[in-house]
């Protein structure tokens, strides 16, 4: 009888301490400004692009991390005009990122990440005339990237959600030029 109460005791402690723990993985979206940096500037301004994040906590230093963003930035070709036909141009980009958060205490943290880049040239082509519109797309192309930042993590609700913003540079190493960016992140993660 005395060994059935210290069990139940104990299961009763173990459902009550779990039901309490913060959960190792987080899951939320961000959204991004993007900024092109270096002769990346001389082809596109800046844009704005949304991502899939995972994290999964390993210790309470480190942190596993997995990314998903795309993003589209205005080019810097200027618009063409030919027979009543105007084409303007973009640039979209997917960026898929694995890497690592090191936390330096519970609000900042550095990361870093590497993985591939997809770019393509996205042309809006419009007529005049009949008042149409026709999209034209190169396909992706796949460019290897890493990328380093650091950021602040606010706690909205007790081990339920979070707010992170961070600062990010992308390192995208190109054919004839590098497609690098500097990204202003605002992100909202969930435990689950």
């Amino acid at each position: 009888m005395k060994n059935k109460i210290i069990f139940t005791l104990l299961l009763g402690l173990l459902l009550v301490s779990s039901s309490n723990a913060q959960s190792p993985f987080r899951a939320g979206a961000s959204f991004l400004v993007i900024f092109p940096n270096g002769n990346y500037t001389k082809l596109a301004y800046a844009g704005v692009g949304g991502s899939l994040d995972a994290d999964y906590s390993i210790s309470p230093k480190w942190s596993i991390l997995l990314s998903s963003t795309y993003s589209s930035l205005t080019s810097k070709i200027p618009q063409i005009g030919i027979d009543s036909k105007a084409i303007d141009f973009s640039i979209k980009r997917i960026d898929i990122l694995a890497g690592v958060r090191y936390n330096f205490n519970y609000s900042f943290f550095v990361i870093a990440k590497s993985g591939l880049s997809y770019l393509k040239l996205h042309a809006n082509i419009y007529d005049s005339p009949s008042n149409s519109k026709d999209n034209v797309s190169s396909d992706y192309e796949p460019y290897f990237t890493t990328a380093f930042g650091g950021g602040y993590r606010y706690n909205l609700a007790k081990d339920k959600s979070d707010f992170e913003f961070s600062a990010i540079y992308n390192y995208t190493n190109g054919d004839i030029i590098d497609f690098n960016t500097f990204q202003l992140k605002a992100s909202l993660l969930v435990y689950l």
